[in-house]
């Protein structure tokens, strides 16, 4: 369990230095427009505010950011941000964030990655930039982007699924070896990823297809010549 502000243990220092920093604190600018035209100051704009505050009230203080995974009762993971604040005195906590939304585009993992810990450093430190909502546009975005993004997923994975239960048995192994997995079963065409999925697909056709007994005859001659 991540320890955060309600818990009750002593922590007199750090809590003296959040008031002397935030007591410094200029709220940061909103250096740079979104793809919607939203402003907004970015993740090193409010840390750059925190550490001149930091600096100029002689707070002590120091933090970094952790993006931790958890695992409820059914096995589902989830990711959140947490962010850990220290001082010279030894003593610090641990913030929970926001959670990270999850997506099998790199791009589109670090967008949302960069966003939590923006969002969970302002929670922390209690910046507020004037209107701070306005970029709660570029979020929804996200959301609807990920969110295509899964349906589609879930279109090729029922196609895929629909066309291995025709594959001949004897080809199974091939089809699932030609994304680099051994042979699953149904439910595990679910748990594939977008990438994945379509190229999983891809291998159904072609088991389907006439050209696949071209690459099973080449199959059968390389153990024939074994």
């Amino acid at each position: 369990m991540i320890e955060n502000y309600n818990i009750d243990v002593p922590k007199a220092e750090l809590f003296e230095a959040l008031n002397k920093l935030q007591s410094a604190l200029k709220q940061p600018q909103k250096t740079h427009t979104g793809v919607h035209g939203a402003k907004y100051a970015d993740l090193n704009d409010v840390a750059n505010a925190i550490r001149k505050a930091n600096k100029d009230s002689d707070a002590g203080l120091s933090f970094t950011q952790a993006i931790v995974t958890d695992m409820n009762a059914a096995g589902k993971e989830s990711r959140k941000v947490v962010t850990y604040i220290l001082h010279r005195s030894g003593e610090s906590i641990a913030v929970e964030g926001l959670p990270v939304i999850a997506s099998n585009n790199s791009q589109e993992s670090m967008k949302a990655a960069t966003y939590a810990k923006r969002g969970s450093l302002m929670a922390a430190f209690g910046v507020t930039p004037t209107d701070e909502d306005d970029d709660g546009q570029e979020i929804t975005e996200l959301q609807k982007h990920l969110a295509k993004e899964t349906e589609m997923k879930r279109a090729v994975q029922a196609q895929a699924k629909r066309k291995l239960a025709e594959v001949d048995k004897k080809k199974i192994d091939a089809v699932w070896a030609a994304i680099g997995m051994e042979r699953g079963s149904m439910n595990d065409v679910d748990k594939l990823s977008f990438a994945q999925s379509n190229a999983f697909y891809g291998a159904c056709a072609f088991a389907l297809n006439e050209d696949f007994k071209m690459f099973d005859e080449a199959e059968e001659g390389k153990e024939a010549a074994k």
